[in-house]
């Protein structure tokens, strides 16, 4: 497949400010540099045809698939009854578009950046300068919206879980599930959730997650639960609970638990809703991140949870709050484990901080002192 820039015509007439040039910025095949393809005279068609401003010599590309207007100084996309459809941002566009700086576009197998420039008319050059033979070097960055579209459609998460232990024994209490890939750009977490986010797909990216968590979870021990997490975006009621019950249905005799960020837990009578129907189903439910943001005791008392993990920073900070404040967290954890939930210390990192979380008085612990991330060896 080769995408290759055409002779553009009609340029943009003269004016004596700076004008905004558009520019598709993208690269036929993952491995080949990306071009720069300024957006000279509308309509600018793209498909197979030798009549297009970028001809796509692909079998899943139309004759003339779309086509950039620009109206009023704003640029849409229109697709011209292409088979296999044209997407933005990962989802299949049905009427003229807008599109907006850092969209990505998608026709058939080739991804484009929307960029703009500035021209100036006297000198009738670009800044910077972006013209039909430009090449760039694809980085990371820029093949991060490609591996996430292949991700989401056909593509493998890594089967990379974390083991949670008890801090008394060592022994493993659990394991939760970490979003890693092996595509270019999206190999970590924050990677892939920033990539998810720009193309506002973080919830399909959270459904993947957790289905092929359990599909993985079939290598661990039954008697270990597996924690899957939420991304706050998601309606937990009518998104994540139906998904639930598919997974449990999938899955019977695997241990459960549901983690969701503290910040959802303002909103008690949710929370108790939704632990209701989880119980339904045998899944539990934790609480993550607990004492990063606003969550408060009163949302501990008035919706309780099964497990709760306390974050990090939090954990980094008991180090060197006084002896008083100490005593009064120490009350806090023996008061929540009162209750039933397990407390759990996310992020323990040497010695020093697991000696305080067995003073205060922690249930579990998860970070690298006990163990890191680790890719599990899975049946083709």
């Amino acid at each position: 497949m080769i995408a290759t820039p055409l002779d553009t015509k009609n340029r943009r007439s003269q004016s004596v400010t700076k004008q905004t040039f558009w520019i598709l910025r993208g690269a036929p095949l993952p491995n080949q540099e990306a071009h720069s393809f300024p957006l000279a005279s509308f309509p600018f068609r793209l498909g197979r045809s030798r009549n297009s401003d970028i001809i796509i010599n692909s079998p899943v590309v139309s004759s003339r698939h779309c086509e950039f207007l620009e109206n009023g100084g704003l640029l849409f996309l229109r697709d011209c009854g292409s088979t296999n459809g044209t997407f933005v941002n990962g989802k299949r566009i049905t009427h003229d578009t807008l599109i907006a700086e850092g969209d990505l576009v998608e026709v058939g197998e080739t991804f484009f950046r929307i960029l703009t420039a500035k021209a100036d008319s006297e000198t009738q050059k670009t800044e910077p300068v972006l013209g039909k033979t430009a090449c760039f070097e694809l980085t990371d960055d820029s093949r991060g919206p490609r591996s996430l579209q292949m991700l989401l459609r056909e593509g493998t998460l890594l089967p990379c879980f974390q083991a949670i232990h008890c801090l008394q024994t060592g022994s493993t209490r659990g394991y939760e599930f970490l979003a890693r890939t092996a595509y270019p750009g999206i190999e970590t977490a924050g990677r892939l959730f920033d990539q998810a986010r720009r193309a506002g797909q973080e919830v399909e990216l959270s459904l993947k997650c957790r289905e092929q968590a359990m599909a993985f979870s079939e290598t661990l021990e039954l008697n270990v639960p597996i924690f899957l997490n939420t991304h706050p975006s998601e309606a937990l009621l009518n998104t994540v609970v139906p998904q639930m019950r598919r997974l449990r249905s999938q899955y019977p005799n695997q241990m459960i638990v549901l983690e969701i960020h503290e910040a959802a837990i303002t909103e008690p009578a949710l929370i108790r809703e939704l632990r209701a129907m989880l119980a339904e189903i045998k899944v539990r439910l934790a609480f993550d991140d607990f004492g990063r943001g606003q969550a408060r005791i009163r949302e501990l008392i008035c919706a309780p949870s099964d497990y709760i993990k306390f974050d990090a920073a939090l954990i980094q900070d008991l180090q060197g709050i006084s002896r008083e404040q100490f005593r009064f967290f120490r009350s806090i954890i023996a008061g929540i484990r009162n209750e039933g939930a397990v407390t759990v210390a996310e992020g323990v990192e040497n010695e020093e901080m697991a000696d305080v979380c067995r003073e205060v008085g922690f249930d579990y612990v998860q970070g690298y002192l006990f163990s890191r991330p680790t890719l599990l060896t899975v049946k083709a």
